[in-house]
């Protein structure tokens, strides 16, 4: 039977183990015989854990795991309405090049689906207007043709979403500069950017969103989520489906079990050349979540397993339940589930705030119940936005998330 994540262990099975010093990339080998097929190539492919093999043999293993990965949890009915997100990574490339292979297949093995593109422009304001990809998106579509390609900016709303070829660059009037800190400031624009996906999904008539998240990305997503105070959506923000989104739509991450060596193989092979710009939610820097990817991808560098370890951590993760049947709460930003339990940590997070923002000489000169008093108003404060975006709300000078 064909089961997602066995190829970890690969040819050698439980070998893959967390030693110090192993290799976390393959290589591309000069002309040889396939140790799959027996035929002689080019070029041969040599992943980690796995035997060299040619270009074709390659491919029809890689994107095998894609079809299994929604085959095996069947969450994509026949004919569905798909949103495919790409933000000119190498991963979003590889996603769009496996959908489109999977649409050109015989009857029998043809992923039945309807297919949009989205591309958000989402660039840093140090990025000029003249360098939006338009040049590299309409190349795609060209190649990838009959897929529909349309564009939108982060600062608008759904309903301004345009086609490529009826697209103009204008300023971004964004209010990522308005943050005191990076973490925030990446935080919001990866939930706005998240936000403005399920509108432009309903927008479009899509059911389905396709998101090109790999097993580094989403390691480095679980670590993150933990260290900004997101553990109650922990679960949806690492699994294949999320249903999360507004409209009933629901975001599938079908790329979830490749590796980083297997999407850089992939690229290779396909002649695929990525174009991201530099945007809001993948700058580097001092914020929490560019030191956590950092941490993430050195740490693999000298242990393989590290990815492996934590992301199938990520799965055995279960979102919360209700079990007292009391209607949920959902957060008006991220839409995650509203954990409305007060704890003795976070009660200790806003008394520590709450004694930066009245003064230490307060503290001393009166009763602890005044401080009592503003914890409970910050508490109050935004009680329709969880913890993490209650966090982002207070980093922000001015205005509101939405």
């Amino acid at each position: 039977m064909c089961s997602i994540g066995e190829d970890d262990f690969g040819d050698e099975g439980a070998t893959h183990t967390m030693l110090s010093g192993s290799s976390a990339t393959g290589s591309v080998l000069n002309a040889g015989s396939c140790n799959k097929c027996g035929l002689n190539s080019q070029k041969l492919y040599k992943l980690n854990f796995r035997m060299a093999e040619c270009c074709e043999c390659f491919l029809k293993y890689v994107r095998h795991k894609f079809r299994a990965s929604l085959g095996a949890a069947k969450v994509l009915p026949r004919n569905s309405e798909v949103l495919l997100v790409i933000d000119g990574s190498s991963e979003s490339l590889v996603l769009l090049d496996m959908l489109h292979s999977a649409q050109t297949l015989n009857t029998f093995k043809r992923l039945h689906c309807n297919v949009r593109v989205l591309y958000i422009d989402a660039r840093c304001p140090a990025i000029k207007e003249e360098n939006v990809p338009l040049k590299e998106l309409n190349e795609l579509q060209r190649r990838y043709s009959p897929f529909e390609f349309y564009i939108i900016q982060l600062d608008r709303e759904p309903q301004s979403v345009q086609l490529l070829k009826d697209y103009t660059v204008r300023p971004l009037d964004s209010i990522t500069n308005e943050f005191n800190s990076s973490t925030s400031r990446q935080d919001y624009a990866q939930q706005k950017r998240k936000f403005l996906i399920g509108g432009v999904a309903v927008q479009l008539g899509c059911s389905y969103v396709f998101e090109p998240s790999i097993s580094p990305s989403l390691a480095t997503q679980l670590l993150t989520s933990v260290a900004l105070g997101r553990g109650s959506s922990l679960a949806l923000d690492v699994a294949l489906l999320d249903d999360r989104l507004q409209g009933d739509v629901k975001l599938l991450r079908p790329l979830k079990d490749l590796t980083e060596q297997e999407v850089q193989f992939y690229v290779h092979s396909q002649d695929l050349k990525d174009f991201r710009l530099n945007d809001t939610s993948h700058l580097t820097g001092d914020s929490l979540q560019s030191l956590t990817r950092d941490f993430v991808n050195n740490l693999q560098l000298n242990y393989a397993s590290t990815v492996s370890t934590v992301f199938r951590t990520g799965d055995k993760i279960a979102a919360k339940h209700n079990s007292q049947g009391i209607p949920a709460s959902y957060c008006v930003f991220c839409q995650s589930l509203l954990d409305t339990d007060i704890s003795d940590t976070l009660l200790a997070i806003e008394y520590s705030r709450a004694v930066s923002e009245i003064g230490v000489a307060l503290q001393l000169e009166h009763s602890s119940d005044v401080l009592e008093k503003r914890v409970v108003e910050r508490l109050n404060e935004r009680d329709d936005m969880c913890h993490a975006c209650r966090n982002i709300q207070a980093d922000l000078n001015s205005g509101t998330l939405i």
